[in-house]
């Protein structure tokens, strides 16, 4: 900031006498026309009065002594006004000259600064001044000072615009590291609502979610977990979503379960990130406590195996733009429990469906006991009209041990 000051103060003063000085020097223009109107004017009436005069004395109406006396007297009150006409002038043109430019150089660009500083993006230019004295803090109390600055800082630039994705969030995790819950779901809430149905939001609202979880003394109300629900079917293995949910199934015992979850989050990460070898290692410590059926269920969880195939009647009037869809549903669960998309050239093939491809974490493979699969050949997982279809009997998952056949033949209705 300390560095920009001059070079901001000196473009201000620039801009400044670039208007300024054809404003002063039309106004002295336009004064010296008045001031000249002003000196025809005199000289019109002075004539008027000699021609009267003249005329006075020509008709006998004043005596020779007493023209010569009014004569005079005019002369005198015109040479005055004259001479107080161009005082006057010269006086107005050197106020305007010297003192105006003086007092609006000075004005006008503090002025513009301050106002600049107040309500401009002026204080988004001390954000790098924050960050230095941020790192270069001893003491934690320090730090929480300048993280404080820095979230006003990020609120005003965001509140300018709601649709900066990358203010929003740095903004609304700082909210939640400083334990600003409250302030934290206004602003996720904010920048959710104009993103587009896809992964990036379901990141935005992961972190709505856990904002109302840790507002809510780390328990899921109906709200938050309507956020999760909506963060889920964007993204089933959400972080925020997966790291929730792990706790809650240590919480209610479920060691196996908070093992899977973490195993759906490190799904989701770059290799070689420092947050997966903690996350296996929470793994390791939870498994060190399960018996062999539970570390079998947290490592593997059900799984179904599915060959799909395509009728070669029906090859012709299949759309080369169409898709392969896989999945396993259960009765009771209106959405799959398992999904997966292919292209049409990878038939036939191999699918393996298990819990990580579930489209919520709380309706998996593994939370049933019986299912069904099917696969559809369509635009759309929603099997529109022209697709083809096949379905399998429901079954016992745990009593399933080969893989099922699909043979797509079957239009849709």
């Amino acid at each position: 900031m300390t560095v920009l000051t001059p070079y901001i103060l000196l473009l201000m003063l620039a801009a400044t006498l670039f208007v300024l000085v054809p404003v002063l020097r039309f106004r002295h223009q336009k004064m010296s026309q008045q001031s000249d109107a002003r000196e025809q004017k005199n000289i019109e009436l002075f004539q008027q009065n000699i021609s009267e005069l003249e005329n006075n004395l020509a008709d006998n109406l004043i005596t020779q002594d007493e023209h010569e006396k009014l004569k005079l007297e005019f002369e005198r009150n015109f040479l005055n006004d004259m001479e107080s006409g161009k005082a006057s002038k010269k006086k107005s043109a050197s106020s305007y000259t010297k003192l105006a430019p003086l007092v609006l150089m000075f004005f006008i660009p503090i002025g513009s600064f301050l106002f600049y500083r107040s309500i401009g993006s002026g204080p988004e230019l001390v954000l790098p001044e924050l960050i230095e004295r941020l790192n270069s803090s001893d003491s934690v109390d320090e730090q929480l000072v300048s993280l404080t600055e820095i979230a006003e800082v990020l609120n005003q630039r965001f509140q300018r615009r709601s649709d900066d994705v990358q203010t929003g969030y740095t903004l609304g995790t700082l909210y939640i590291s400083l334990e600003e819950y409250a302030d934290a779901i206004r602003v996720f809430s904010q920048l959710s609502e104009g993103m587009e149905p896809n992964i990036d939001k379901a990141t935005v609202l992961g972190q709505l979610a856990q904002s109302q979880y840790l507002l809510a003394d780390s328990t899921i109300t109906p709200t938050a977990q309507k956020t999760i629900d909506e963060a889920l079917l964007l993204n089933s293995n959400e972080q925020a979503i997966m790291s929730i949910l792990a706790v809650e199934a240590l919480l209610g015992d479920d060691l196996a379960g908070a093992a899977s979850y973490w195993r759906r989050q490190i799904s989701q990460l770059p290799v070689g990130s420092a947050q997966i070898a903690q996350l296996n290692e929470r793994i390791a410590t939870i498994e060190s406590f399960l018996g062999e059926d539970q570390l079998d269920a947290a490592q593997n969880g059900y799984t179904v195996t599915v060959r799909v195939s395509i009728d070669e009647s029906i090859r012709d009037q299949i759309d080369p733009e169409m898709r392969v869809f896989v999945f396993a549903r259960s009765e009771s669960v209106q959405f799959p429990l398992a999904a997966r998309e292919y292209a049409l050239a990878d038939l036939p093939l191999d699918v393996i469906l298990d819990d990580s491809m579930a489209m919520m974490p709380q309706f998996t493979l593994s939370t049933v006991e019986t299912v069904f699969v099917g696969a559809t050949i369509a635009r759309t997982a929603t099997a529109d009209t022209g697709g083809f279809r096949v379905q399998s009997e429901s079954f016992i998952l745990a009593e399933q041990e080969g893989p099922i056949d699909l043979l797509v033949i079957d239009p849709v209705p």
